[in-house]
């Protein structure tokens, strides 16, 4: 036989999701709850995906209703919520709380190869956020983010781990760089002779490629100041 739930008990359940609509409803405008969500994943180092896979919503959707600017149903929202392990009164009060600034870097769609490269289109998508590390704040209106494709600099980049560069170009010392070479772009180490340059990949089975410094197929970007590893 059913126990059957005590008559108080389903009143204050009622009770918790009618005030729980009502705060989404009243309170709540898409834009900053976007906005909250946003920083609370950059805080956190978790992404876009990660939060499909706590809440269960459509990676699509969520993306579609983050560009849109729509507020994601009750349910959603609290799925939401609650995979950030917080209170419905702790997400409103956020990020009033935390006394650290968060800076929050756009990760783009282009992504840079550490293989055969990727082409650079006219205009990228920013498709996650990823919070700028304290010692790099000097950095926050000239730094640019972007994920890794290819396994050509293992062991020291991934498949899919961000890179975070400056915009500087080539900083006169030898190091990783975002670059510009014939139309792609790819994420390669330096190292600079008086008439060439030598295009290093980590990862030994890929051979080093040289260009002429004054060749118009070779651009650099700006140097890696920052990887975010995949987990």
């Amino acid at each position: 036989m059913r126990s059957r739930e005590h008559p108080q008990t389903c009143f204050f359940s009622w009770l918790r999701v009618f005030l729980a609509r009502a705060f989404f409803r009243i309170i709540m405008l898409a834009d900053d709850f976007w906005k909250k969500v946003k920083m609370l994943l950059s805080e956190r180092d978790k992404n876009q995906e990660w939060l499909c896979q706590q809440t269960e919503i459509n990676l699509g959707s969520l993306r579609n209703k983050i560009s849109l600017g729509r507020m994601p149903s009750f349910e959603e929202a609290l799925k939401i919520v609650e995979a950030f392990d917080m209170t419905m009164e702790e997400f409103k009060a956020y990020p009033e709380v935390p006394v650290k600034e968060v800076i929050n870097v756009p990760v783009y769609e282009q992504a840079f190869s550490a293989g055969r490269g990727q082409e650079l289109p006219d205009n990228v998508e920013v498709i996650d956020y990823v919070a700028l590390p304290a010692s790099l704040k000097k950095y926050r209106d000239n730094i640019s983010a972007s994920y890794v494709r290819g396994d050509s600099m293992e062991p020291t980049l991934f498949d899919d781990d961000i890179i975070l560069f400056d915009n500087f170009g080539y900083d006169g010392t030898d190091g990783i760089y975002a670059i510009n070479y014939k139309g792609a772009a790819f994420v390669k180490r330096l190292q600079r002779d008086k008439s060439f340059v030598r295009i290093i990949s980590d990862n030994k089975k890929y051979s080093d490629m040289t260009e002429s410094s004054e060749s118009q197929d070779f651009r650099v970007i700006g140097k890696v100041r920052y990887v975010v590893h995949k987990v």
